[in-house]
């Protein structure tokens, strides 16, 4: 598993937001973030979108892959995250180790 650093803004929340995953994922006691885990994946977020995360796995555990579909649980896993932030959340601006094509899109 690479590690994959993700950088945005959530227009909705006016927030610029931050998540880390895979096995360099370090919460050295950032000020403003905090650990997400499900299913036994952990990534580390800034707050205000590991509240988003929160409340969409409680509540509405599900992603778009792109804009037409298809749907999908929400995981963890880097390419259902980043279709998360793409499609729910929005507002990505940086991708560092992005992990490739979908295999499901293809």
């Amino acid at each position: 598993m690479r590690t994959v650093l993700v950088t945005g803004y959530d227009d909705r929340t006016g927030q610029g937001y931050v998540v880390r995953t895979g096995p360099d994922r370090k919460d050295d006691g950032e000020p403003g973030t905090r650990e997400v885990t499900h299913e036994g994946v952990t990534v580390l977020l800034t707050d205000g979108l590991a509240l988003l995360l929160d409340d969409a796995l409680a509540h509405r555990p599900v992603t778009r892959l792109g804009w037409a579909g298809p749907e999908v649980p929400l995981t963890l896993d880097d390419h259902t995250l980043l279709a998360w932030l793409n499609e729910s959340v929005g507002g990505v601006i940086t991708v560092s180790g992005a992990p490739g094509p979908d295999p499901r899109t293809a």
